[in-house]
């Protein structure tokens, strides 16, 4: 599946009013009228190339970079500049907008029908609602295990599509049959249902997923990148641990909350499954944790529950991916000066031994890059360490700038970068850089086995099982090389309080997931951008987490000291140094010494002349989030095409009339 030859290229039919057309779209539409129903729903290689082309809707315009992972489901979007991994003011989190109308709410829930059917949430919904009525009505001579796999992937699908919208929205009309968009009567029975309804209707298709799904093993490796049980099952803990958070759940603070416990019952079930079907971490070493990221290229990796592939054909209509393109310095292929770090993620990772970096634990700001987590080293790439690419293998990190005596600024191999480390991570030596990776490949990890521990971790503290969360974060940091110390906590010590335990479950999310599109739906479904009791969010308060707002992204310049000149004063000396290789584990810790004694003898910080939040007057800017901003309101032309789906509260509608519906309920 890693090349898509299609039967359709787009076989859609809308679900409804706000995305509908009639059953006789397979015989309407040309070319495809020689497929009828009974063609299409009863061959079954003609039912899986429209399931094919089902995934395509999903994924082809979604997992483009940054960051490397899908946002929304069939969708392009980035919110990486709304967390602490990238600067950068957004609409959202901009202290001069204040957004509430209909015509500032998110988009996704798709377009008005026009002339061309579009790729929209409820077209996707249609087109799985479309299999499993299709099998039933024509599949009389399918196979039993191909109705089983038609059914089980389109009630995947179907979940995922829902559960995406609940996350954007909250409560949204659930639809599952299909349906003929003129009878508009008909269509106002679909109502914005409450998000336990929409949420037991994702897990309930799950559950059914899982239930007729094929393992990895049964599906074979010529057909690895499908949708699986065991990723039925995983997906189902991601479900209800967002249901079980505070955005959704006013009683999340309550260890015997049902929410929790049918969050760990499923992370568990899902956990058990796995390990049985052969999952697990990855490797023992960073290094190895690294590679992973590289060495599986459209082959099964054990940590990878769901992966999206890509192409590494030159073929333009395949899809490719752009994340080594915007990793990458320029003189390494790339397009730019890499992708830029805030200082406060350089700062976020602990120390070697698994404590909090801080200075009384031995954590020198300067010289940052000395005793870290493993998972450090292989994140960020710095000024002289080596980052091979598959031009020159030695390649090497050089990233500082200098200035000469009128103050004009330079900067090392003329790339303009403004920050002290770059993004390494999920970054491929072997990726062709040709036109800055235009034929780039890497497959991405949707979903990783780490990322389900995390799960059961936070499920556990949540229950009131801290010292069980404690070590399952001990596992996720044991296989990169964290020592487990003289009281065997990896370094995170002998956390007894619930809250506790929860903050450092969301925080190794942040260390072991940064740059895999997680951080944001943490953020969104903990409310951590504010407390706002009015609205049943302390969350902040109650974990001892600072608020987002209020804060803000900042960098600092590595600059060359005592020098006031036009050409680069370092360039004898950097061909005088061997760049450090983060690969030689025994000797990094010296080698490190080595480097900071480079440094510090040629660099200082300089702050940065314009914030890198700035306002429009390039003046400092501050992260300033609003408590309706955490699910949006339903778009105008959807409210005003569906008068009778309510808008929320927080956001007024088409005509200026103030929401009622609770999307959080």
């Amino acid at each position: 599946m890693k090349k898509k030859a299609l039967l359709y290229s787009i076989v859609l039919a809308t679900g409804m009013s706000f995305s509908g057309c009639s059953d006789q779209f397979l015989q309407d539409m040309t070319p495809y009228d020689k497929y009828s129903p009974e063609m299409t729903f009863g061959i079954e290689s003609n039912l899986d190339s429209y399931i094919q082309n089902v995934y395509y809707n999903y994924f082809y315009k979604s997992g483009m970079t940054p960051t490397q992972s899908y946002g929304l489901t069939g969708a392009w979007n980035d919110y990486t500049a709304y967390t602490e991994e990238k600067w950068g003011i957004q609409a959202k989190i901009d202290a001069s907008q204040e957004l509430n109308r209909s015509d500032d709410c998110e988009t996704y829930f798709g377009a008005n029908l026009g002339s061309n059917i579009s790729n929209s949430p409820y077209t996707r919904i249609r087109s799985c609602n479309e299999i499993l009525e299709g099998v039933d009505k024509y599949g009389q001579d399918l196979s039993e295990s191909a109705i089983k796999r038609a059914k089980g992937q389109a009630y995947f699908l179907r979940a995922m599509q829902l559960f995406d919208l609940v996350r954007v929205y909250g409560g949204v009309p659930i639809v599952n049959k299909v349906i003929d968009a003129s009878d508009r009567d008909g269509a106002t029975a679909y109502v914005r249902e409450s998000v336990e309804k929409c949420i037991e209707q994702v897990v309930k298709d799950l559950s059914d997923a899982a239930g007729m799904l094929p393992t990895r093993k049964e599906w074979g490796d010529s057909q690895y990148g499908r949708l699986t049980k065991e990723a039925a099952l995983a997906y189902k803990s991601r479900v209800l641990l967002t249901f079980a958070s505070p955005l959704f759940n006013k009683d999340w603070d309550n260890p015997s909350n049902k929410r929790w416990a049918d969050a760990l019952e499923a992370t568990q079930e899902a956990k058990t499954f796995l390990d049985s079907e052969g999952y697990g971490l990855y490797g023992s070493t960073a290094k190895e944790w690294d590679e992973m990221f590289h060495n599986f290229d459209n082959k099964f990796c054990k940590e990878v529950i769901m992966v999206k592939l890509l192409a590494s054909t030159n073929v333009k209509n395949d899809e490719h991916s752009g994340w080594q393109k915007a990793i990458r310095l320029k003189s390494m292929g790339g397009s730019g000066a890499g992708y830029q770090v805030p200082l406060g993620m350089i700062n976020l990772f602990p120390m070697a031994d698994g404590r909090e970096a801080t200075q009384g634990n031995g954590y020198d700001s300067f010289l940052f890059f000395k005793k870290r987590d493993p998972r450090f080293y292989y994140t960020f790439a710095f000024t002289g360490v080596k980052w091979g690419y598959d031009k020159n293998a030695n390649a090497s990190v050089w990233n500082y700038r200098w200035t000469d005596q009128t103050q004009n600024h330079y900067y090392a191999d003329n790339l303009g970068g403004s920050s002290l480390a770059v993004v390494r991570k999920m970054s491929n030596p072997n990726a062709n850089s040709d036109n800055t990776y235009q034929w780039d490949g890497t497959d991405v990890f949707e979903y990783r086995y780490a990322e389900l521990l995390l799960n059961l971790a936070e499920c556990q503290a949540a229950t009131g099982h801290p010292s069980e969360a404690v070590k399952l974060i001990g596992d996720v940091r044991k296989r990169v090389g964290i020592l487990a110390g003289q009281d065997g906590t990896y370094g995170l010590g002998n956390i007894s309080d619930r809250h506790e335990a929860i903050k450092a479950c969301l925080n190794e999310r942040r260390i072991e997931l940064a740059y895999e599109g997680k951080r944001y739906w943490d953020i969104i479904r903990w409310m951590l951008y504010n407390d706002d009791a009015t609205a049943s969010n302390t969350t902040c308060a109650t974990l001892g987490i600072e608020p987002l707002n209020n804060t803000y992204r900042e960098n600092k310049y590595l600059q060359v000291k005592d020098y006031d000149g036009v050409e680069d004063p370092l360039t004898d000396k950097r061909d005088g140094f061997t760049p450090v290789d983060v690969d030689d584990w025994d000797n990094l810790e010296s080698e490190m010494e080595r480097l900071g004694e480079f440094w510090t003898a040629n660099f200082e910080f300089k702050e940065t002349e314009t914030p890198v939040d700035a306002t429009s007057n390039k003046e400092q800017a501050y992260i300033t989030w609003r408590q309706n901003y955490y699910l949006s309101g339903l778009p105008t032309n959807v409210v005003k095409m569906n008068p009778w789906l309510t808008q929320s509260i927080g956001w007024t509608d088409a005509y200026e009339a103030a929401g009622t519906f609770d999307a959080r309920q």
